[in-house]
């Protein structure tokens, strides 16, 4: 995972967290209002008695029993004060700052993630390719960037949510600052081993474009997209890590149909199974570092446990720092063994499964 993301998840274990009014599982963050951070108890929630038909009365002499004359009155010059003098509350200093460190830390988070890779060499660009046989990861990379940047794209909107922005307006930083992050991290390729590649940014943006639609269309919860690791087995002594890159063979990445969502918006009690996700996964094998014969491009289907669905009903939600620091590696993170289904090998033709995600065959 890229290193912007847990720049986002260090901010939110700094910030302050007030109470979050009016949460869904699919609705925006909002502050709490100003009446629950009043010293004194609740006001009573009884209408207020009506007041006495319309009369004239002397100056100084309020009519008995009509609070709204009696609340006027008290005001200098015999009017109410305005409602924005009395409700308006300056944002704590984090609020302030967090906005304008986001977007730093993602840009910085980007170069250094290319910059600190490789020894530095001139600027060059490079064509890649996209999902190919013969590219550099068979295309693990490229499901790499649209899912990494899907996922910062959503934590950014999410973030500036949870700051007091509009719905929109967050979502809209989550689809810029997602773009730029991915526009940093190729720029800093440029001065490394890799190269600039505009198939990396185009599946960056794409990345960041998809997790804007997710949330504009209010659909996060039918849809998600998840970066996975796969725990290596007594097979990998045919390969071995490259010196110039990072072998792509422990990664899995997935595009899931939430069954909770499903159910919710058919009307259906679907019980237990509201738990589970439908998902399809892309991930290589032996990709670089692997003989040309040996490598895999692997598309496959599974079903999988829906971790953040099981937070949610366990009433640990994104309105403390510790329930939303679990909902951003529970929602965004496939672990190994929570999943099991079929994938099938474009390069041979071949299909391996049941399994969590990790056949492959070590001869042609």
């Amino acid at each position: 995972m890229i290193r912007p993301l847990a720049f986002l998840v260090l901010l939110l274990l700094i910030a302050p967290w007030p109470a979050v009014a009016g949460e869904s599982s699919t609705g925006p963050f909002t502050l709490a209002p100003a009446s629950d951070l009043a010293l004194s108890g609740p006001e009573n929630d009884e209408p207020a008695p009506p007041c006495p038909e319309f009369k004239l009365f002397l100056a100084g002499e309020p009519p008995a029993g009509c609070p709204r004359m009696a609340a006027a009155d008290s005001a200098p010059g015999g009017s109410a004060p305005p409602e924005s003098e009395t409700t308006q509350i300056e944002k704590p200093l984090h609020y302030r700052i967090i906005p304008y460190l986001v977007p730093i830390g993602v840009l910085a988070g980007g170069l250094e993630n290319s910059l600190a890779d490789s020894p530095l060499q001139s600027f060059r660009f490079t064509n890649e390719g996209y999902f190919g046989a013969n590219t550099y990861a068979g295309g693990a990379d490229k499901a790499a960037h649209f899912v990494d940047y899907t996922i910062v794209s959503r934590e950014i909107a999410y973030l500036y949510q949870k700051l007091g922005y509009s719905e929109s307006t967050s979502i809209l930083l989550g689809l810029g600052i997602g773009f730029l992050g991915g526009l940093a991290n190729e720029i800093g390729d440029g001065f490394n081993q890799y190269g600039f590649s505009f198939q990396d940014l185009a599946m960056d943006s794409a990345g960041a474009v998809t997790g804007a639609l997710v949330l504009a269309t209010r659909t996060q919860d039918l849809f998600g997209f998840r970066y996975g690791v796969l725990l290596p087995t007594s097979k990998v002594t045919c390969c071995q890590v490259p010196a110039n890159g990072r072998d792509y063979s422990y990664e899995i990445y997935t595009a899931d149909l939430k069954l909770a969502g499903v159910g919710r918006r058919l009307g259906l009690n679907i019980g237990p199974l509201r738990y589970l996700l439908f998902s399809v996964t892309y991930g290589s094998k032996f990709y670089p570092s692997g003989a040309p014969d040996l490598r895999e491009r692997q598309v496959g289907f599974e079903i999988g446990l829906n971790f953040e669905e099981i937070l949610d009903s366990l009433g640990v939600r994104r309105n403390t720092w510790w329930g939303y620091g679990l909902h951003v590696v529970f929602d965004n993170v496939r672990f190994p063994f929570t999943s099991v289904g079929f994938q099938y090998d474009l390069n041979h033709g071949r299909w391996y499964g049941p399994g969590n995600g990790n056949q492959y065959s070590t001869s042609p």
